[in-house]
């Protein structure tokens, strides 16, 4: 994204945020290079324009840096930004459009690269273990990518169209979508790297949530003839293999014994979208349908939710908007675990979607 547009951007957007009642100084932003940045946003940018981005984030001194691999490497990270986590004081990011997964250091500054062939499939989520890192191809495979340097070491056959995949107990879950058309969990023994299991689910699977012992997936389920679908939320016993449905939401993540999750409808007539905002108590198997949100969170039932994370260090959550027609700058609402908004802030970059989350401590 060009800077004078960034910046006229955020003009506007700052005088909106004077003129509404927040927390004291909400809307810091430094076009400088943060010093120990602990939150990196990953903002996916817009399809074929090559524009993907990270932008790093202060959390103490409520300072984004946007831009950031684009200042240390002369250049943005491709099409499509697809995934980051963060291991062994490095990051990693896949790069689905541009077919790539790389590794850089916490200044931003890239130091290997993996480009997957035609053949090999084009990049989605990773997870790690160990010396290890694992991505999930949408030719229906799974690559063990030493962390080190990322050369390949040996792929493992999955479903269809592979979305997310978490590393649990020894193994590794991998959601196969199959782009609607698949609807089952591999399940992998990190410790062969053989695919071990299947686990039967609703259909096209995307996203897991991992609290404690505990497995959650959200799947989109099968659309009907206006293109809307359920969003069921399911709990997976790994062992038995069981799969039962909690709930339907489209976003949620987990917080010492609690999912958190935002159901989006939207109504294609008119394209105007309705968030709700829920929670989940994992020791009761509980709904509560009361918003884990305080203050006014318009601005969040109204728009596009393009991102949910949350710090594990201490239940801050991360809620990203996408920004207009998802071209724009992406906005974040940081708050804390209570739901009250700590800082809203310009991210710097279209479509915000995933965070990683550094302890320097």
């Amino acid at each position: 994204m060009k800077k004078v547009y960034r910046s006229a951007l955020c003009a506007c957007l700052a005088g909106f945020v004077l003129a509404s009642c927040e927390p004291e100084d909400p809307y810091k932003r430094d076009d400088s290079v943060v010093s120990n940045p602990d939150v990196f946003i990953l903002c996916e940018g817009l399809w074929g324009a090559n524009n993907a981005d990270i932008s790093a984030y202060k959390s103490d001194s409520l300072l984004c840096t946007p831009e950031y691999y684009l200042a240390q490497n002369g250049q943005y990270l491709g099409d499509t930004g697809q995934d980051i986590i963060y291991h062994k004081n490095h990051l990693y990011v896949s790069v689905y459009g541009s077919s790539y997964v790389a590794k850089m250091d916490l200044e931003g500054k890239e130091l290997a690269r993996y480009s997957f062939s035609a053949e090999e499939g084009q990049p989605r989520y990773l997870t790690a273990d160990g010396d290890y890192i694992y991505v999930t191809l949408y030719s229906g495979k799974v690559a063990k990518m030493k962390a080190s340097d990322l050369s390949v070491v040996d792929y493992a056959p999955v479903g269809m169209n592979p979305e997310d995949i978490v590393q649990h107990k020894g193994q590794l879950l991998v959601a196969n979508s199959g782009w609607g058309a698949d609807n089952r969990v591999t399940v992998i023994d990190v410790a062969t790297f053989d695919s071990i299991a299947s686990i039967t689910v609703e259909w096209n699977p995307q996203q897991f949530v991992v609290d404690g012992d505990s497995v959650y997936l959200l799947a989109n389920g099968q659309y009907d003839e206006n293109w809307n679908c359920d969003y069921p939320v399911q709990h997976i016993d790994v062992a038995s293999g069981k799969v039962r449905t909690i709930t339907n939401a489209t976003r949620a993540v987990a917080f010492d014994g609690m999912l958190y999750l935002c159901n989006s409808t939207t109504n294609w007539a008119t394209n105007e979208t309705e968030n709700t905002f829920f929670t989940y108590d994992v020791a009761t198997a509980t709904v509560s349908n009361r918003s884990f949100l305080q203050g006014d969170t318009d601005e969040l039932t109204s728009n596009s939710i393009y991102m949910m994370e949350v710090n594990p260090k201490n239940g801050d959550f991360y809620i990203g908007l996408a920004g207009a027609k998802f071209v724009s700058s992406g906005m974040i609402h940081r708050c804390d675990r209570e739901g009250r908004l700590i800082h809203r802030f310009d991210v710097g970059g279209a479509n915000p979607n995933q965070a990683a989350f550094v302890n320097y401590q």
